[in-house]
């Protein structure tokens, strides 16, 4: 059990069968009944949290639109939805997740899962949960190095990766890759490294959007045992301590020579995945749970109690003006961010 809450919060989802669903809920249900990846942020960020925090006793909701003059968070997806906009969001106090998608700025606090993001004090930065139900790599399988999976969505993997002659240089020296035939978008698949023996996490996108883009490949690496080849992402860059942490790769050719590496070198095979369970014990459940619970009793609370003392005449003139100021400056940003990272909303 955590320490209680000076206020309640309320988590917005825009789903009201959802929401009564799980109004009641004292331990965490089996993950396919909460989370699903065409949800994006609204399942992890939002599902998720709620639910961890709930099942630990803690005074939260799950509700479909904005409770006024309360606490409320939802995701940066979620914000704009038309049905939810009728609950006019300037009324609550506002605590916007962010995830990979353009800076809110119809809030208070954001929720960021990338420390490039945070930019001023209302900026939080918060590790995102690990992937729900993760299978670990079976521990029989030892040290051997003979199959490199890819988790993620296919089209983000540079050709470079897809190509014939990689497929051919990896089959030279052992080791199966999996192919796109193989990967779509399937909750079983992402979650399971139970054959997985390498990790590959690379993406071909803009510097903006890969700042955005928080470092849950790796972690999830670091909770199933299974060393990991990485792109070079910020998230992923300030996580790093040590060469145990993963490996870097910016090309098809480095892939191959850390691969051999860790097939010709047992003993940093071994040393990678001990590292990774010991680095992963910053990332479980508990420890993320104490994190949202002191930011919510902490700055956010405090803003909230200075927000709720204004004047009432004042809040009733201003908040609707501030509201509209931000509903201009949130759409230029979600145009420069679409523009940059190619985008469609």
């Amino acid at each position: 059990m955590l320490a209680p809450l000076p206020h309640p919060v309320y988590f917005v989802r825009n789903d009201p069968e959802l929401c009564e669903r799980f109004t009641h809920v004292s331990q965490m249900p089996p993950f396919e009944q909460f989370y699903r990846a065409e949800w994006g942020g609204s399942s992890s960020w939002i599902m998720q949290t709620y639910l961890q925090l709930k099942c630990r006793g803690l005074d939260v909701h799950l509700v479909p639109h904005y409770v006024p003059n309360a606490i409320c968070v939802i995701s940066r997806e979620e914000l704009m939805q038309r049905r939810l906009l009728k609950s006019l969001p300037f009324k609550s106090y506002l605590v916007v997740c962010q995830q990979d998608r353009p800076r809110p700025y119809i809030c208070q606090h954001r929720i960021v899962q990338n420390r490039l993001n945070v930019l001023t004090d209302r900026d939080h930065y918060l590790p995102h949960w690990s992937q729900p139900d993760l299978k670990v790599r079976n521990a029989a399988r030892g040290d051997r190095v003979q199959n490199l999976v890819f988790k993620g969505r296919w089209y983000y993997l540079p050709e470079a990766y897809k190509s014939e002659d990689f497929v051919r240089q990896l089959q030279a020296i052992g080791i199966h890759f999996t192919t796109d035939a193989d990967y779509n978008i399937d909750l079983q698949t992402w979650t399971d490294y139970v054959e997985a023996d390498v990790l590959i996490a690379i993406r071909q996108r803009s510097d903006l959007y890969l700042e955005s883009k928080p470092p849950t490949k790796l972690i999830n690496a670091w909770m199933a045992g299974c060393p990991a080849l990485l792109g070079a992402e910020p998230a992923y860059q300030e996580l790093y301590r040590s060469e145990l942490d993963y490996i870097e790769v910016n090309n098809p050719q480095e892939a191959i020579e850390a691969l051999l590496r860790l097939k010709h070198n047992p003993e940093l095979y071994r040393a990678m995945v001990e590292n990774g369970w010991q680095r992963a014990k910053e990332f479980t459940p508990d420890k993320i749970a104490v994190r949202w619970r002191d930011l919510l009793a902490g700055a956010i609370s405090a803003g909230y109690e200075r927000w709720r003392q204004k004047f009432a005449l004042w809040k009733l003139v201003e908040d609707p003006l501030t509201f509209s100021v931000q509903l201009i400056r949130q759409e230029q940003e979600r145009r420069h961010f679409n523009q940059l990272t190619g985008r469609k909303r």
